[in-house]
């Protein structure tokens, strides 16, 4: 499945969110295109082309993003046992259906679904409030609007790629 398939398939899926193009400028600054609904982009060739070109997404109806970056005296090692320990604590509470990524720059990600929680945006945003603040990790992620490096899609600022490193997950797209 290519990248455009696999954004219309979370939209089929999930409902409608926002994607965008970030980027590291010639002065080091990161640049963001204009952020975009899937829907609106299916509507002309032009957003179609843009699905191609984006590397960032808002969060889906019912999902969870634990954004761990490290602070800047963290050690990476001890951010990757910050993460790890998330992952085993999301394993020992029977939530194995998440998926674990390196993100390309510096901290990992973790994201997860809860179907439950589609109709319901305060008890989303109570829960998603609960797993960040357990793992220490970005509270902008609370709410679906903040923007997070696209899965498998290369990072704003190294152009390295978002890569999985645990959990349940194939890759979507090549």
């Amino acid at each position: 499945m290519g990248k455009i398939a696999y954004l219309q398939e979370l939209c089929n899926k999930y409902g409608d969110y926002k994607v965008a193009k970030g980027w590291k400028g010639e002065d080091g600054e990161i640049r963001w295109s204009k952020h975009r609904s899937v829907l609106e982009c299916w509507q002309s060739d032009e957003g179609i082309a843009f699905l191609g070109q984006v590397n960032n997404r808002t969060g889906l109806k019912g999902e969870v993003r634990i954004d761990i970056d490290p602070p800047k005296d963290e050690p990476a090692e001890l951010t990757l046992k910050r993460f790890n320990a998330m992952c085993d604590h999301l394993e020992s509470k029977n939530i194995y259906e998440y998926q674990g990524y390196f993100s390309g720059s510096r901290g990992y990600h973790i994201h997860f679904v809860v179907l439950n929680l589609f109709s319901h945006p305060q008890e989303s945003e109570k829960y998603r409030r609960f797993f960040i603040e357990l793992a220490d990790a970005d509270k902008c992620k609370i709410v679906d609007s903040s923007m997070l490096t696209l899965e498998f899609a290369p990072n704003n600022k190294t152009g390295n790629p978002k890569i999985p490193i645990r959990g349940d997950f194939t890759c979507p797209f090549n």
